[in-house]
């Protein structure tokens, strides 16, 4: 095993996240500097627990958890704000269809117009032939649009 992750499974050992590592206990026999700073870490950690700990000020807290509800009461809530944004998006949908069928209708007409004597030609071929003939590919309109 190298130094380095030696040192940082010492570091994980003494941060309780790591069990009993066999390879790190071979490590540490052989290795004098890894010793050494396994020491020095266990030093430093009992240090920094015997330390006093400072004293967090009650009037501290209150006073962020004051700040915190003033912000929450400015904000819009998601339930508020999604009932705001439906309305408007629903009338943007019907408003692009009715735009769309009504370009759609127009477009339609000026790229295939039917023939100036459709009616005379739809009405012959009534005659002759039964009405579900009439749609065939390619016609601009069944014999049932134009009466």
């Amino acid at each position: 095993m190298r130094c380095s992750k030696a040192r940082r499974q010492i570091e994980l050992k003494l941060d309780n996240e790591l069990k009993q590592s066999h390879a790190l206990e071979l490590h540490l026999q052989h290795c004098g500097p890894c010793r050494a700073y396994q020491a020095e870490a266990t030093q430093l950690q009992l240090i920094l627990r015997n330390q006093p700990q400072a004293e967090f000020p009650g009037w501290l807290h209150h006073r962020i958890m004051d700040q915190a509800a003033r912000h929450d009461s400015k904000r819009v809530h998601l339930k508020n704000s999604f009932r705001l944004r439906t309305i408007p998006a629903l009338a943007a949908v019907a408003l692009s269809l009715f735009i769309g069928v009504a370009i759609g209708k127009t477009a339609y007409r000026n790229v295939n117009p039917l023939p100036a004597n459709a009616v005379e030609v739809y009405s012959q071929q009534n005659d002759t032939t039964d009405t579900r003939e009439l749609a065939v590919f390619g016609e601009s309109s069944v014999a049932g649009d134009l009466f």
